[in-house]
């Protein structure tokens, strides 16, 4: 057997302020579709009408209100993400590796 690619898709629900947020951080040694026209991470909002992305977009024409929230939500994406590095390894992530470990060892006898 040979590995031909590496592709790793992590997700986190997480709530911030009374608001939830969806962030997922793929990234692969190869080319995959979940990386195409899209960064590494890709943070959604809950809302009352579904979700959206979490906008930190300033145009030329974006009034001072929305350079505001864009400013704000791009502080608030920078937070998500380092939360989330933080919380990599979890007690979920441990006893899901320990699992694994525990299964590898059943199939290879």
């Amino acid at each position: 057997m040979e590995i031909e690619q590496n592709t790793i898709s992590r997700d986190w629900t997480v709530v911030h302020e009374g608001r939830r947020f969806y962030v997922n951080l793929t990234e692969s040694d190869g080319q995959t579709l979940a990386l195409c026209n899209r960064d590494n991470w890709d943070i959604l909002e809950e809302t009352d009408t579904g979700t959206e992305e979490l906008n930190c977009c300033v145009f030329k024409n974006s009034t001072p209100e929305q350079e505001r929230e864009a400013e704000e939500n791009a502080w608030l994406i920078d937070k998500l993400i380092a939360f989330c590095i933080r919380n990599w390894n979890n007690a979920f992530m441990q006893e899901l590796k320990e699992n694994m470990e525990i299964q590898r060892r059943r199939i290879e006898g």
